[in-house]
């Protein structure tokens, strides 16, 4: 089958983003002709370049719904870019059209352009909160063009964990044309962790007793990296052996630079983003995830293949039904997770646990035979 894969092009680092990424890998492996649709935007180049080595890349003028003075309202009623990118997906003779959505609001004029463009499709919304509940400038406008554009579209909405699809149900009405897809990520090699772990950790000065502590992510609001920065220094003040890395730029790079100088936290870094962040999750020892919210964050996942114990917010956790109790480390303010730094036999049997999890329900291949079955059910809805 020969599948477009349609990026709304908010960039190229974001976990909504670098899913394309791994599900156009499973898919090509599994014998299909993959092509992704991007903007032509410099942002997106990074993606293009990866997606390039096992697939073809299409680029297209398009502006994103976040690039545009009045967001989603200037998307829906944006007809000429509907109609523009609804011929470049024709022009590629493609078979089935896979809309990747960060949100609700995103890429409104691509749904449009499946409209136009008559070729079977289905769409992908990574964050499925209202923009009421995100507590977004002008909600209610927003939330009713997205309401409107989403139930004329026809395809199967897909969402990546149950609790988006219930919340994608509450703000259309549940129906069955909403399903949901776990993300997958490859499985990382464990036989090669000692030697990665011993190499990063040379490249980056750290000594072979000190504990690290690790989060990848964007440097913005929505993944709360001063919280992470409140936690690293209530828990270097106490411990002189354990260090705090941040992999990712963003926005808040000023603030958090600014915090770090006014606390003195000699013991925390921020390192810039990694195309290959596998050498630094077997280089720590704890995965820390504090966002305020989150679809299926593939960080979580990559952490989880590389056999690399969680620590996640609390309130996280409430949405995420397939961590057990005591299988991961639930993260307060009162940085009690922390003890387990001093318990080697428990961090190794919570790494053990998390990475078992990914091979069981989160692999990448097992993502890309779900999509398969949903591209195959909406050609021949008989099946």
């Amino acid at each position: 089958m020969k599948i477009l894969l349609a990026s709304s092009s908010s960039g190229s680092r974001g976990g909504g983003e670098l899913y394309l990424l791994y599900l156009g890998q499973a898919l090509a492996k599994r014998g299909h002709e993959v092509l992704l649709w991007a903007s032509s935007h410099p942002r997106m180049d990074e993606l293009a370049e990866s997606f390039a080595r096992f697939g073809k890349v299409v680029r297209c003028e398009y502006t994103n719904t976040y690039d545009r003075r009045f967001r989603s309202l200037a998307s829906y009623f944006d007809r000429a870019s509907a109609r523009r990118v609804a011929e470049s997906w024709k022009a590629t003779g493609a078979e089935f059209v896979h809309i990747n959505k960060q949100n609700l609001e995103d890429g409104l004029d691509l749904l449009k352009a499946a409209r136009l463009a008559g070729i079977p499709s289905l769409a992908t919304i990574h964050l499925s909160q209202s923009a009421k509940y995100l507590r977004a400038v002008a909600a209610g406008a927003r939330d009713a063009v997205s309401r409107r554009a989403l139930e004329q579209y026809a395809g199967l909405l897909v969402t990546v964990l149950e609790q988006r699809r219930r919340d994608l149900a509450e703000f259309l009405g549940d129906a069955p044309r909403l399903r949901t897809i776990p993300n997958g990520v490859p499985l990382f090699d464990l036989s090669q962790r000692e030697k990665w772990r011993q190499e990063k950790r040379a490249e980056l000065g750290i000594a072979p007793d000190e504990k690290v502590v690790v989060a990848v992510g964007r440097l913005v609001p929505q993944k709360q990296p001063l919280v992470f920065l409140e936690q690293a220094r209530k828990i270097t003040a106490q411990r002189s052996d354990t260090r705090f890395l941040w992999v990712g730029d963003g926005a808040l790079a000023d603030e958090w630079d600014a915090t770090v100088a006014k606390f003195q936290l000699k013991r925390v870094e921020r390192l810039p983003w990694q195309r290959e962040v596998m050498p630094l999750l077997f280089a720590a020892d704890v995965f820390l995830h504090v966002a305020e919210f989150e679809g299926l964050p593939l960080a979580i996942l990559e952490a989880m293949s590389a056999a690399l114990p969680c620590a996640i917010a609390e309130h996280l956790l409430a949405e995420m039904p397939f961590f057990s109790p005591g299988d991961v480390l639930p993260v307060t303010a009162d940085t009690s997770w922390a003890a387990a730094l001093d318990e080697p036999a428990r961090l190794q049997a919570l790494g053990q646990w998390v990475r078992r999890l990914a091979e069981e329900q989160f692999s990448f291949d097992a993502m890309a035979a779900n999509y398969e079955t949903f591209y195959r059910e909406t050609l021949d809805p008989r099946r």
